[in-house]
């Protein structure tokens, strides 16, 4: 259940960078919530809490590939117009992400299958970015 009360509380506030100043504009970076305090993940989860864990962890690999691979996109990037519109697609992406999981795992409210399902999504949703970034890096390295 923190996963969801943690996904709700974040999309809200996802605004690390003001896209109307161009002096500020940075990379985003991703940070969950939950990474000060993980789950257990044994070899062989069995059960929900451990399943859990076992997402959580996954999710923070594939966020830090998210991270590395955004800060090498930015740095394509040579104009302050390409870098602020691709700040604010990585935010309204990590938004989209955060609210179409929650949206999914609306399906289990109230089980225990909830913070699993939103987890899963999450991690899978990462997946189909990171693709999504590899097409972007090798279109900017092309020209």
């Amino acid at each position: 259940m923190r996963w969801i009360a943690l996904a709700v509380a974040l999309v809200a506030g996802l605004v690390p960078v003001d896209v109307g100043r161009t002096d500020t504009v940075a990379p985003s970076v991703i940070h969950e919530p939950f990474a000060a305090a993980l789950l257990p993940c044994p070899v062989q989860p069995a059960s929900t809490i451990e399943i859990e864990g076992c997402l959580e962890r996954a999710l923070l690999r594939s966020d830090r590939l998210i991270n590395i691979r955004v800060r090498a996109l930015f740095a394509l990037l040579h104009t302050n117009v390409g870098r602020t519109t691709f700040v604010a697609g990585e935010r309204s992406w990590l938004r989209y992400r955060r609210s179409t999981c929650t949206a999914q795992a609306t399906f289990y409210t109230g089980g225990t299958a909830q913070p699993v399902e939103f987890a899963r999504c999450e991690v899978g949703r990462n997946k189909t970015h990171l693709a999504d970034l590899a097409d972007i890096e090798q279109v900017l390295r092309q020209h």
